[in-house]
This record gives C-alpha cells, sequence and structure tokens, in this order.
C-alpha cells in the first residue's frame, strides 16, 4: 500500500534485471500505484536510504551484497506473529559463519532483541503456490517425437517407461490423463539431431525447426492438459528433475519456467527462449495458435542450433531403431497414416539436409 517512489522505482530496476532468471518478473507491475516521498510520522525506519534523491544504482549494488536484514526485536516480534510458522516451513540463520549446508530446520524460534534473522520459506511451500495457480489454466501440447504415441507421453504424466525405453521418467506431479487428444499438422520442419540419448540409446532425437516454412507440414499429435503438466514436461524434456533429492524424494524446480505472463508474450512473438535453461536441447517454446481458444505450445532447441546444425558443429543424425518405431506407433495408432506411410515420413526428414 502506496509504496515509497524510490522502493518503487528499485523493485521496477530489479525485477527488470532478474526477469531472464525468474520469466514470471516479466509481468507489468500495475501503473496506476499511489506513491509517496515520505515516511508517515508513526513509522519507523532505520536510515535515510529510501530516500528519494538515492541512486538507483548504488541501491541495486546494496541490494546485492545484503543477506541479513537488522530490525529491533519489537519489530521482528510484531511480523512474526502475524506470520504462520511451523517445522516445515521455517529455517534461521545467525550470525555464525555457517554455511548453507549446515542450516537445518529448527523445531522452534525465539526471537531476541537486536537479532538477526532470515526467515525461508520452503521450496516446497513456493512450489504449491504456482502449482495450484498453473492448474487452472489449459493449454495443448503438441508433440512431434515419441510422444506421439500415447503410451510414452503418458510416461511423463504418470510415471514409469514404456516399449524401448531405457529409463523410466519421474512423471508429473498432477498424474492426470489429458482432457482432450487433437492431431493436426504445422508449417514447421521436422528434423532429427544430437548422437544419443540416455532413454533411446544410440541416434537422433526428433526436433521442430522453429522457423515457420508454409513449404513444410509435420504431424504433431496434441494432448490438452494443464500448464503446470506443461511445466513438468518441460522439466523432464530438460533433465531439471532431481529424482534421488533428500530422503529419495524427487525435487523439481521450485518455479515455473512458463507462466500466465510468458504466454501472453509468446502468443505475441510466436516464441520463448528460456534463458535459465538456454543450452538445454529443448528450451525453446514455441507458439503454435489456438485450438478452441487454447493456446498450442511445443518445445524444441533454439534458433541458434538450427545454425550449428547448418554448420556442422551439432550433428544431424537418423533416429534409433526403437526411437523411429515409437514414433511409427503414435503415427498409426493416431490414424494418421499406415506403418509403411509412417516410415516414409520420418526416413524423409532423417535423410534432408537442412
Amino acid at each position: 500500500m502506496q509504496p515509497f517512489e524510490s522502493t518503487w522505482r528499485v523493485i521496477q530496476a530489479v525485477r527488470n534485471e532478474l526477469k531472464t532468471c525468474w520469466p514470471v518478473l516479466s509481468s507489468k507491475l500495475p501503473e496506476n500505484v499511489s506513491l509517496r516521498i515520505k515516511p508517515a510520522p508513526s513509522e519507523l525506519y532505520a536510515s535515510d536510504s529510501e530516500s528519494d534523491s538515492e541512486d538507483v544504482d548504488e541501491l541495486l549494488g546494496t541490494v546485492a551484497s545484503v543477506s541479513v536484514i537488522e530490525a529491533t526485536g519489537v519489530a521482528i516480534s510484531e511480523h512474526l506473529s502475524k506470520m504462520k510458522l511451523d517445522d516445515d516451513s521455517l529455517a534461521v540463520k545467525t550470525n555464525s559463519s555457517c554455511s548453507a549446508a549446515e542450516q537445518h530446520p529448527v523445531d522452534s524460534v525465539k526471537v531476541h532483541n537486536n537479532a538477526s534473522v532470515v526467515l525461508t520459506k520452503k521450496i516446497s511451500d513456493l512450489s504449491l503456490e504456482w502449482r495450484s495457480d498453473l492448474s487452472k489454466t489449459d493449454v495443448w501440447y503438441a508433440s512431434f517425437g515419441s510422444n506421439m504415441w500415447r503410451p510414452r507421453f503418458l510416461c511423463y504424466i504418470q510415471g514409469g517407461k514404456a516399449e524401448g525405453m531405457n529409463i523410466p521418467c519421474c512423471g508429473s506431479r498432477d498424474t492426470s490423463s489429458p482432457k482432450g487428444t487433437v492431431w493436426k499438422t504445422v508449417p514447421h520442419r521436422l528434423l532429427f539431431g544430437r548422437s544419443s540419448t540416455p532413454c533411446w540409446g544410440t541416434g537422433g532425437v526428433a526436433f521442430l525447426n522453429p522457423e515457420i516454412n508454409y513449404n513444410e507440414k509435420s504431424y504433431v499429435c496434441m494432448y490438452k492438459i494443464t500448464l503446470e503438466q506443461f511445466n513438468d514436461i518441460l522439466f523432464q524434456e530438460n533433465r531439471l528433475v532431481l529424482e534421488d533429492g533428500k530422503d529419495g524424494n524427487t525435487v523439481y524446480p521450485d518455479s515455473p519456467l512458463i507462466g500466465s505472463s510468458e504466454i501472453k508474450f509468446i502468443s505475441t512473438n510466436r516464441a520463448v527462449h528460456l534463458e535459465p535453461i538456454k543450452d538445454s536441447w529443448y528450451s525453446n517454446v514455441l507458439y503454435l495458435g489456438n485450438e478452441d481458444e487454447v493456446p498450442i505450445l511445443t518445445m524444441t532447441c533454439p534458433a541458434s542450433d538450427i545454425e550449428r546444425y547448418k554448420s556442422g558443429e551439432l550433428r544431424l543424425a537418423p533416429p534409433s531403431e526403437t526411437y523411429a518405431a515409437t514414433l511409427i506407433k503414435g503415427l498409426v495408432e493416431g490414424k494418421q497414416m499406415d506403418a509403411d506411410g509412417a516410415a516414409s515420413y520420418i526416413n524423409a526428414a532423417a535423410a534432408r539436409a537442412l
């Protein structure tokens, strides 16, 4: 409510600086916020660092170096009294030289006058917040590779492995089946790149050239899922899920790669290269239009990888027999073509130069 004008400028600057790491920070802030320059007489503050004349660059440098907030015991107690604290949501860092690996949750926290504390909400709690929000938004996930075969796709949703896979998938947090399935063709070139994968062994895997080419026609099987599930597939495709974390639990990233603000950006710009995972194989999310007013998304390599394929820096490679057989099953069981036609479609894509 009514932030200081200088604070508001710093918030905007910090969000702009960090938005490449956390895409959700790209969303626009309200424009009609009521700002103020001076604090009310009843407010306590430790210094004049919130002064309107403070230089924003200097403040950003200060923010980057601050790890512990000093406050009076009264102020801390007042804030803590308004928070819901439990064993799982609280960690404390004292002034002692304690490394991150040595920090542990505590049974209780006793706040003393002039204490210096950092309260850290557990990742699981933060994760629940965005998951709850994104579970209410539907998208079409357009698959063009092995996920065209439904049993293989469901491994990304429900866990496990399908015929031909060397390693299992951990699955999504929400294991609900797709709400619908639709086939269509898109004006993007299908190609097979890289030389091997842990899941399929030696051979290339499928990518779509992100550049639109209306002379091309590639088949996609679209599954209607939630945006939360799409993020979980994106995590798994880019090997961001730690399957043997603390206590043997599966650990997912604590924030989404694609949120509501990114959907708006993609619908205008047709694609977004995800900066936090820019070097991953499937770090480019493409927008392929709408189906029943629901956005169609897929994931593929960035345009820079296409140039690397053309130059020979990255290797184009035909798919293994097992991987190709999975694509053929998807096309045949999806009633798009017979087995011979599906094999010809895949072989043609694998044989053509870029």
